[in-house]
């Protein structure tokens, strides 16, 4: 039985989250997905102080007597489906919605017992619980909308020790959560508040079943802050659109997880979502005034996200917002369940595959990479690390390929040896010449290969990478590109690359060099990478010409 209403609350919130962002239309999801890999302006600006604080709880829910209570029937239904922004009314998920791939890199989670242990601490379930002690058995009566009334409200935020006008997020969470439930009896005109499902799962303290109550109510903080600050002033939120801005903001922290955003992105963004990128100067005057008297709504965002134990909130505005292993462990739940897949990373040791140390690469952030990484190679010689290396490289598709050839270039002359063995895979060639070439005035004549410059056809599988990387998706990230260009190539030495490129003849080195030319963001390189594409078309066009004339004569 709970291990069912554990998977009807993982429905829930997956439900609450799409729910969150009906109101987008097409242009919204178009600016959104654009942004995923894109920078925001800095932004200058204090960080308004959160109403009210969390005081001590203790104590657990009232006493349980007998096993989990029987649940019949679902949870409260949540109505309206995610709207359709195709043909057909399909409902469209957030995989769609955010246009995420199917592939997103890994993330590295603790046990869940040590995320039931976080989720048990969040100063926001706290309240919930003492919510709940506050509600006692028999419930209190509201009125049909499921409203307090004011006396009632005022006694539980005086026995909670929040401010008043905090205590709205906290019902609303709970009523959408099912923390509580409203109960009329047939013929009752009276409506109570009572215990609801959610609650009684959540006292049942089993591991699984915290982590799903937990993340339910991360959804409905997600999905309904902003919803309830907008309802707090109806008539200054009328110009603006707060409904979806906190579940964007997480999917963007996800994705964005290993480089972060900093308070200034989030709360930049946060405001483009409700403002418009374009914003009317009713709408830009609409979003000052509710700053001026209500606070930044990403600030609020924050403020609740930080109480679930979600994220850390810096104290600057280029500090940046560190999202905390529930909410990774909560956000992959859901985008799973849209079909998209993301490994978890397992404890990093010495004795690691180089397959999993490269995968590493996008999963953990640079400090924590550069830490496994020296580990690794700590644990066996230069040349076997680069060994290992390049077996995974020349089996691996570019972007793995790109980043185990960069670790094997940071060793450094060590590595070659086994950069001399990898010219023997035309997967590595270009790759190993070009190492080799730089090399060549620190290596000992005798070890000198011959042929050791590279040779325009060698780059073929470089150029094969290139283009993969820089053209895989229809709008690349420029400093995407640059990055992935620089694993190739060497700090310096784009000149002479492009220089050889620009002698082949073969049709994915003239591709990967336009590629380039169009999407590096440095100039120089851009319009160097231009002037060696139009030099291999023009091989490649001599060369087809050749082939022509060579076929006439023939006959």
């Amino acid at each position: 039985m709970a291990a069912h209403f554990d998977r009807e609350l993982t429905g829930m919130a997956a439900d609450i989250l799409r729910e969150a962002v009906q109101s987008y239309g097409r242009g919204d999801v178009e600016r959104w997905a654009a942004s995923l890999t894109g920078s925001f302006p800095a932004m200058t600006g204090g960080f308004p102080a959160m109403t009210g604080g969390f005081s001590g709880i203790t104590g657990g829910l009232p006493a349980i007597t007998g096993a989990f209570p029987a649940i019949t029937g679902g949870l409260p239904a949540l109505s309206g489906a995610f709207p359709s922004l195709g043909k057909g009314g399909v409902q469209v998920r957030l995989k769609k919605v955010f246009r995420l791939p199917r592939t997103l890199p890994a993330v590295r989670l603790p046990s869940r017992a040590e995320l039931a242990a976080l989720a048990r601490s969040a100063p926001l379930m706290m309240l919930l619980e003492a919510m709940t002690r506050w509600l006692g058995r028999d419930g209190r009566l509201v009125s049909k909308e499921g409203e307090l009334s004011d006396a009632d409200a005022a006694q539980a935020a005086e026995r909670l020790g929040v401010e008043p006008d905090y205590l709205p997020y906290l019902w609303d969470y709970a009523l959408t959560v099912g923390w509580f439930e409203l109960n009329s009896e047939p013929g009752d005109e009276q409506t109570r508040a009572v215990i609801g499902q959610t609650a009684w799962r959540w006292a049942d303290v089993e591991d699984s079943g915290t982590l799903h109550v937990w993340a339910v109510v991360f959804a409905a903080v997600l999905a309904g802050t902003l919803d309830v600050a907008a309802a707090s002033d109806a008539s200054a939120s009328r110009k603006l659109e707060f409904q979806g801005q906190g579940v964007a903001m997480a999917v963007m922290l996800f994705m964005t997880r290993r480089a972060g955003l900093t308070r200034a992105e989030v709360e930049d963004m946060v405001m483009r979502g409700v403002i418009g990128d374009r914003p009317s100067s009713r709408a830009r005057r609409a979003w000052d005034r509710w700053v001026r008297d209500h606070g930044d709504p990403a600030s609020c965002l924050l403020g609740e996200l930080a109480a679930m134990s979600a994220v850390t909130v810096p104290d600057t505005d280029d500090g940046v917002v560190g999202l905390l292993p529930l909410a990774l462990w909560a956000l992959r739940e859901q985008l799973q369940l849209d079909g998209i897949e993301i490994p978890v990373l397992a404890a990093a040791s010495p004795r690691m595959t180089a397959s999993y140390l490269v995968s590493l690469a996008d999963g953990v952030s640079d400090a924590e990479f550069e830490a496994e990484v020296a580990a690794w190679m700590a644990a066996r010689t230069p040349d076997r690390a680069a060994r290992e290396l390049l077996a995974f490289a020349a089996f691996s598709g570019a972007q793995p390929r790109l980043a185990a050839v960069n670790l094997v270039r940071q060793i450094g002359i060590d590595a070659h040896r086994a950069w001399w063995d990898a010219m023997q895979r035309p997967e590595l060639r270009g790759y190993a010449r070009i190492a080799l070439s730089m090399m060549a005035a620190d290596l000992p004549e005798s070890s000198l290969p011959m042929l050791l410059n590279p040779n325009p056809d060698d780059l073929i599988w470089v150029a094969a990478d290139l283009l993969a990387l820089a053209c895989g998706d229809e709008d690349p990230d420029p400093q995407q590109v640059a990055e992935q260009f620089n694993e190739a190539v060497p700090s310096g030495e784009e000149s002479w690359i492009f220089g050889l490129m620009s002698q082949s003849s073969h049709p994915e080195v003239a591709q990967a060099l336009t590629a380039l030319g169009r999407y590096h963001p440095d100039r120089r390189i851009a319009k160097e990478a231009r002037h060696a594409a139009r030099a291999a078309s023009k091989n490649r066009t001599m060369a087809r010409a050749g082939r022509g004339t060579a076929n006439a004569g023939g006959r």
